[in-house]
């Protein structure tokens, strides 16, 4: 992209320093950089590599078959730029319930509280427009950071699933955390 281009985005769903775009596949390689960052896939499902060409062939077979998952890029409103990558998974279009996911890919805005941002506009989304019943995320319990987005966006916890994951020498439990509609709408209250 020349100096002149503008990378031009065009939001789905708007919140204050991020906005959540459809995917981009002019941004595939971003994406298959965070997909194999070390440091960035640490505590996510992603523990094989992931090429160009396969992210974007699951894009395409995603088109082609019954949404199973809702996939947004964020974007940081200031900066303008790429950030990562969230969204509902996993979607149960009968019993009404879905997996929260969000990744950020650029180490820089860790910790800068871009992650309950992100869940919260992805379970509103979640609860108003897709009509969902439960929304649930797993998180592992080396994994601090989440542990304190799933409680910032009121993620209740369910259950402990133990050494459920190998990471760094080691198997680690998974905690499991939902909300309901119900309770999402009683707290916008």
């Amino acid at each position: 992209m020349t100096n002149k281009e503008k990378d031009v985005t065009v939001p789905f769903l708007e919140g204050e320093i991020i906005n959540l775009c459809p995917l981009k596949m002019e941004h595939a390689t971003l994406y298959t950089k965070w997909s194999n960052d070390p440091e960035v896939r640490r505590y996510s499902r992603n523990t094989l590599p992931w090429s160009i060409d396969e992210i974007k062939k699951w894009s395409e077979l995603e088109e082609q078959r019954v949404k199973k998952e809702v996939v947004f890029e964020v974007w940081h409103r200031k900066d303008e730029k790429s950030i990562g990558i969230a969204g509902l998974g996993d979607i149960n279009w009968l019993n009404r319930n879905a997996n929260l996911f969000v990744t950020i890919g650029e180490q820089e805005y860790w910790s800068q509280n871009i992650g309950p941002e992100v869940g919260k506009l992805l379970i509103n989304y979640g609860f108003e427009e897709l009509n969902l019943h439960k929304i649930f995320a797993g998180i592992f319990t080396p994994n601090k950071r989440s542990l304190r987005t799933a409680e910032k966006i009121g993620l209740k916890y369910e259950a402990r699933l133990k050494e459920q994951i190998y990471v760094d020498g080691e198997f680690v439990d998974e905690m499991k955390f939902a909300i309901f509609k119900k309770d999402w709408v009683n707290s916008k209250r």
